[in-house]
């Protein structure tokens, strides 16, 4: 049996939006999201026979250093794999972590984060049962529910260039407990998805997303969103499949809008934009207007910009960048990302 596991899982970027939960960690409605590359995590668990000290469960290092802050969260995930993963209770793991991009900016790292540790979890399940997992399949699928337990999106960082999460009607296969695999319907377009996150801001979020998804419960506009994230999720997967770039377009854009709408018309109310993510949304509408580029955007729980683009129009856009965002070609302002091939095994 192996004595450690060490996964890098990416984060991932949605088109149709994750926003509302219902009990059990299950999402009030469908998401479909593309796995990134560069932003990702990269998790290593040892497991012990009995803590080094204390009543601990587990110790926890970020970039080297313990960090206590992140224990509640921690503790609560391993609380609920009691009763999925009881041997747990007989180990006693040391779980080292560490991201290429900025922790609780809204770039996901929640996502890359509860996907590594579950990788490594299951890995340990896969070495103790290995009947539990006569297909790879299960494996992964079984990954992407302890992810979703951490954390929802992270459901859908197991799974290479794109992943779908809960159930609807045009995807029979979908389910709410776990992402399944979305690559083999993807046009061919979208295999060259970049991604370029603009950081207006690399601090922490006011408000986690945790807490806008409780906030969602008694949301005023909550059906109304239900249903225009099944409308829109419909289409995505049609334009996925044709390679219908202005339809991509609009939905990305109007998704990514409405997520936010939906914080400032909470209760209580609340703003994660900034003026700077304004003026970048307005720049990247006049660059797809003027240019004629097949430029948009999209937008996570946090300020930060995600300008999305097929690798065809890649110099045109970094002339842009050079041209009219200057500051941004500055260390740790512009993240180049790119759609992934998912997790990978560390030996």
């Amino acid at each position: 049996m192996n004595k450690k596991h060490r996964w890098t899982s990416p984060s991932n970027i949605a088109i149709v939006k994750y926003w509302g939960k219902l009990p059990g960690q299950l999402p009030m409605n469908p998401s479909l999201s593309f796995t990134l590359s560069s932003c990702h995590t990269e998790t290593e668990v040892e497991w012990n026979s009995q803590p080094p000290s204390g009543d601990k469960r587990f110790v926890f290092y970020f970039d080297g250093r313990e960090r206590p802050d992140f224990t509640p969260k921690l503790e609560q995930f391993f609380r609920f794999l009691d009763g999925e993963m009881p041997w747990l209770q007989d180990c006693f793991p040391i779980i080292r972590s560490s991201n290429t991009f900025p922790h609780s900016s809204g770039i996901a790292s929640s996502a890359s984060a509860m996907s590594a540790l579950a990788l490594c979890l299951v890995s340990m399940e896969r070495d103790l049962f290995p009947e539990r997992f006569p297909e790879e399949l299960l494996f992964w699928r079984r990954s992407s529910e302890m992810a979703r337990i951490g954390s929802g999106s992270a459901c859908r960082s197991v799974f290479p260039l794109a992943s779908l999460w809960g159930k609807t009607p045009s995807v029979p296969e979908g389910d709410d407990r776990y992402g399944i695999p979305f690559a083999h319907r993807l046009h061919p377009l979208f295999h060259g998805l970049r991604d370029y996150i603009f950081v207006v801001n690399a601090s922490g979020k006011a408000v986690s997303s945790s807490a806008g998804h409780t906030l969602m419960a008694k949301h005023p506009y909550r059906e109304a969103r239900i249903a225009q994230a099944h409308h829109n999720l419909d289409a995505l997967v049609s334009c996925l499949a044709c390679g219908d770039w202005n339809e991509f377009s609009r939905i990305s854009e109007e998704e990514a809008l409405s997520l936010h709408a939906l914080m400032m018309s909470s209760q209580p109310w609340y703003l994660l934009l900034e003026a700077e993510s304004l003026n970048l949304l307005q720049a990247i509408k006049r660059l797809r207007e003027s240019a004629g580029l097949p430029v948009c955007f999209t937008i996570d729980a946090g300020p930060n910009i995600h300008l999305l683009f097929p690798e065809s129009c890649e110099n045109e856009v970094e002339n842009w960048i050079a041209s009219e965002w200057k500051d941004y070609l500055l260390p740790g302002k512009l993240i180049r990302d790119c759609i992934g091939k998912g997790p990978i095994e560390r030996s």
